[in-house]
Parts: structure tokens; sequence; C-alpha cells
């Protein structure tokens, strides 16, 4: 398991320690912070702290949560109170990258807790929470999904700045409000108070400090009720420095809120203490690490899966092991294939799915591909093997000349030029197609749906009309749930178009337009896309140019038709053309145009946008 070495800096204390990929601390210190001193000696500090732990163990990067507002993206301080000195601008990534040598993220701290309790924390079964922190000042983060809403400006969550009749909310509620009250109608110094000696002599039966407490839990009340009615979380996560108190403060917060919150928003919405306090801020930094690390395609996936395994039954748990193991196959498998191939219902794979956020088993199927492509851009190939996957990708497309497709291509055309809605059905690698090919219908304003499970598609027989076109996708032309839609199609009066490899299939003979994509020999099944650029490349010579209106634009209508020539002169030009702009480094894209029929300057088709 990866280790992170975190630090939480605050005004007071530097938290630090090392941490592994799950939450889990393998050691963990603080020191003074020493702000005085100012930005440059807390960098100082930091670097100090951290090459000790960095030469006993292997890190893998360092998580950084600190006071002030943070531009996470830059890793820059662009805020920090005089609490702090020139701190504000200090570029904090920047300048521990270069000396850790080690990939470098920084979070505010309240955002941190935030993260923190929605991962590992008294949030992390909740879809929406706010995370409230009450010290000497008091900070806020929202989390949706399980993902940290900044706002536009890194501002958002900034509770403690909200007005409450008249004056700031941290004035009326922060334990630096508390001392200063106390200290006030006592008549003694701020300096000879805290907030833990104030509690103290309010549960010895000090009237004063028994008042000022309830005057600050008025106050904060008043702050809950805003955020609940706000931003209406499912749960509302109370930290800080006062959750030392939270025996005596929790009954009291409860009472009054009791009074400012409505009963049926009070009764949804779970106000909790939070879980994993003066940690919070470390734990946070490492979620914010790993989240960050997940945006690169490289580890989107299997960073995702393992930084929630905590969270998955035992069942789940294989899911999750066999995708890491696999990921190259994932995307090739329905979820049928999935289910037998683990063992497990297909609903307990779509439920694992939607417990990481994958949304659709048909999300993480794309996320996995993408997973697989990146890796492979990145690792060693051999040239020999590069050439016999170019020479193969020529015969594909010198393939489609020889189909004779001209009059079922146009036959299409003719039908989505004035179709109301299609359905799209994708089996086997091909749903990826489906999905492309929807959102190209769409945006010449067709309604377009797609369906890739056996469930989804037996749901949308139901919604079958003669005004339905139905397209189903299957390489084999024997995919079983595309092969029965298509018959539930034929018998529902839609139009239905078959698009597969082979022309003898059942898929062929149900579909009324039938369309063939080349199949071709000579690459594993698991590493090979010949299927899905096959489909691309045949529906960007099907939609070329074209309109509702059901007219071609302009020259557009002879690319059509020369695409389709098979044995014309146009096609024998393709044929030689596309031949000859392929040089060692692959096929150009004046290739692909030339295979069309087209000159490389005009009517050139574009394969994906």
């Amino acid at each position: 398991m990866r280790k992170f070495l975190a630090f939480d800096i605050g005004g007071t204390l530097i938290k630090y320690g090392v941490l592994n990929e799950d939450g889990t601390f393998a050691e963990k210190h603080e020191c003074p912070t020493e702000a005085h001193l100012g930005g440059a000696a807390i960098i100082n500090k930091v670097k100090d702290c951290g090459k000790s732990l960095i030469e006993k163990y292997t890190i893998s990067g360092v998580c950084i949560s600190s006071a002030g507002q943070v531009d996470s993206k830059e890793g820059t301080i662009l805020y920090a109170s005089e609490l702090i000195p020139h701190y504000s601008g200090t570029p904090l990534k920047k300048e521990l990258e270069a000396f850790f040598k080690l990939p470098v993220e920084v979070e505010n701290d309240v955002n941190c807790a935030g993260l923190a309790e929605s991962w590992i924390g008294m949030g992390k079964e909740a879809k929406s929470l706010f995370c409230l922190t009450v010290g000497t000042g008091i900070g806020g983060s929202y989390i949706l999904d399980n993902k940290l809403h900044t706002g536009h400006s890194f501002s958002g969550g900034e509770i403690g700045y909200i007005p409450i009749e008249g004056e700031q909310f941290q004035e009326l509620a922060s334990t630096r409000t508390l001392v200063r009250n106390v200290a006030k109608r006592k008549g003694v110094s701020e300096t000879e108070l805290d907030g833990k000696a104030i509690f103290e002599m309010a549960q010895a039966g000090d009237e004063i400090c028994i008042q000022e407490i309830e005057r600050l839990v008025y106050y904060l009340s008043k702050g809950i009720a805003t955020i609940a009615y706000m931003m209406n979380p499912e749960m509302i996560i109370i930290g800080g420095g006062i959750t030392e108190q939270k025996d005596y403060l929790y009954p009291l917060i409860s009472k009054q809120l009791q009074k400012d919150i409505i009963p049926n928003i009070l009764k949804q919405t779970q106000i909790k203490i939070a879980q994993n306090l003066n940690n919070a801020g470390m734990i946070g930094a490492l979620r914010h690490f790993i989240l960050q690390e997940s945006l690169q395609p490289l580890k989107s996936v299997t960073t995702i899966i393992e930084s929630n395994l905590h969270k998955l039954t035992k069942r789940e748990q294989m899911i999750a092991k066999y995708i890491i193991q696999n990921m190259e196959s994932v995307p090739n498998k329905t979820i049928s294939e999935l289910s037998r191939q683990i063992n497990v219902a297909e609903a307990t794979i779509t439920r694992f799915c939607q417990k990481l956020e994958f949304g659709s088993y048909n999300k993480l199927r794309l996320l996995a591909k993408e997973a697989s492509v990146s890796t492979r851009v990145y690792e060693p190939n051999d040239l020999a093997s590069m050439n016999g996957v170019k020479e193969t990708y020529i015969m594909l497309m010198k393939k489609f000349d020889t189909l004779h497709q001209k009059q079922a291509i146009q036959q299409l055309k003719q039908q989505l030029s004035t179709a109301k809605k299609v359905y799209l059905y994708g089996g086997d690698e091909l749903f990826l197609v489906a999905e492309q090919l929807k959102y190209k219908l769409m945006k010449l304003g067709i309604q377009a749906s797609t369906f890739s499970t056996s469930f989804e598609m037996e749901m949308s027989a139901h919604s079958l009309t003669p005004e339905t076109i139905v397209i189903g996708f299957t390489a084999t032309g024997y995919t079983t749930d595309v092969v029965t839609i298509l018959g539930k199609a034929n018998k529902a009066g839609c139009v239905t178009v078959g698009i597969t490899s082979q022309k003898d299939s059942p898929a062929a003979e149900l579909a009324e337009i039938c369309l063939l994509i080349p199949a071709m020999e000579g690459i594993e099944v698991e590493s090979s896309s010949m299927g899905e650029v096959s489909a691309y490349y045949l529906f960007d010579v099907v939609l070329n140019g074209m309109t509702r209106g059901g007219q071609a634009a302009g020259s557009r209508t002879g690319l059509v038709e020369d695409a389709s020539a098979g044995s014309s002169e146009a096609g024998s030009k393709a044929s030689s053309k596309a031949s000859s702009v392929v040089d060692q480094e692959g096929i150009s894209e004046n290739g692909l145009a030339a295979n069309l029929g087209a000159s490389a300057d005009e009517n050139k088709v574009v394969l994906f946008d």
C-alpha cells in the first residue's frame, strides 16, 4: 500500500505524519507553528519535518492542509490573516515539489476536514454534507457526491462571514468570541481564559459561563439553520476545537435547533459531531491528493476503487479486485459477461458502480478503456507489432470498397432525415459507437437514446412505436439481446437497422436495413478496436452532410455515393490513394478522406469529434 506525507498547517500547530493510502496512520507528530515568524519560516519547518520521514519511508506524494484561502489548482495561499504574516501569496506546491521531488497537493484546512468526514468519518454514507468547523473562527465546506465544491474563486463554504443580526457569524459563535465575552463580564484579561476553562466553570455552576455558552449556542444554531435552509444537505457535521466539549454542547444545540428549523427539514437533516477531530486536516489532505490524482486517466479507475475499498461489501470487493487486475479486458465485457465471470449478480455490479460514483457499468467501461489506452500510450512498443496493426487498419479501410452499400446508406439517410426518435442498442464493444452516434444525432435535432444492458433493452421495448427507428449494433450478428430487440421492433412496426459484420447472421436477417462493417483477422479480440473503428467510419459516411430536410449539403452528397461505389472508378482511385498516403508513421488524415473518394482538402471525413 502506498504511503503519503501529510501536513496540517494551523495558526498554532503544524501536525504532520505518514498516512497509508486508506487513511490510516503509520506515524504522526506535531510541532509549534510559530506563525509570527511568517510564511517563509513555515515552509522551512515543513521541509525539516518531512525530510526525516521521507528518508524513513517510500513516499508517493505530499498532502498539505493549510489555514487561509487556498488556490487548490495552483497550490498557492491566496489569503491568510495577520496571524501568519507574509503567508499570503506563498507558492506552497511549487516550493515543496522542488524540495521533496514529489507531487504535492494543497487544500484549505476546513475543506480538508469536510473531505475527511465524507471519506472515512461520520459522513461516509452521506450523499451530501456540510462540515462546519468552530474554533477561533468559523469555516465550512460543502461535499456533494464525494466532491468538494469550492465555488468560482475558492471561497465556497465560507459560512463564517455570513451576516446574522448585523454581525458576522464567526463574531457571534466562535470560541474566541466566547472567551472575549466571558472575560469582559468577569473583568479579567482574555489571556487568563480559554474555552476549556470556561466549560469547566460552566459545569461547576458558574452563571456567567453558562449564559455565554447559551449565547454561543443560540447563534451557532442560527448558522446551522441557514445551512439547512440554503443547502439542504443530508448531514451537517460540526467539527473544530469546540467538539472537545461535545457532551456539554450537543444537547443544547439540539434543543435550540428545534426552535430554529421547521420540523420537516430538521427531521431529514442529520446533525453530527465530527469523527476525525485533530486528524481531520491530514486525512482530508490525503483524500484531496487522491481525488486530484484520480483526474489523471492513467490512474483514475484504480485510484477511485482502491480509495473506497472500505465502503464495499465482500462481493463488491470481488468486483473491485477483478477490475483492477483485468483493466484491459473490462471494456470488452458486457455486464452479463462480467457477472458470470466473477459469479456475482448484475444488480451487485450496478450497485458497485453507483457506490463508487461511476454511475453505470457502461460509464465504468468507458473509463477503463480510457485508462488502458492511456497506459499503452506510455509503454514501449515493438515496432514490428505496430506495423502489423497499421497494415491491418489499412486493409480495413480498403474493405469498405467491396461492400457495395450505396442503396442501404441512402435508405438510412432518408429515414434519419425525417426521424422523430431513434433507439440505439449496443451489443459487445459497439455500445461505445452507439453512445457517440446518439450525441451526433442529437446535434442534428434527432431525439436519440441508447440501451446496453438486458434490463434496459427489455424495458425500452414497451415504448417502441412505428415512429421509432431501431438501430442494433452487434459485430457478430448473434448478440442475443440485440437480436431479440430487433425482433420486437419489427413486430411494433419500427424501421429496423442492423450493424454487423456477418451478412447471414440473425441480426442481418431481422433488419429492414442492414449495413455491414468489415470483419478483420489477425489482432487479439480483447485489444482490438476494429469493430468500433469500422462502425465509426460507416456512420461518418452516413451522417456526412446530412440535414433534417433529407438533403445533403452541397458537394457532400457525392461523398456518400463515392464511398459506396465499390468497383467504380472513384472507388478504385480511393483504394489507390489510401495506400499511397500511408507512410511508416501510420494512416494520415488525408488517407481516410481519400478512402472515401474525396481529395485531401475537401469533403474530409472526421472519424472522431
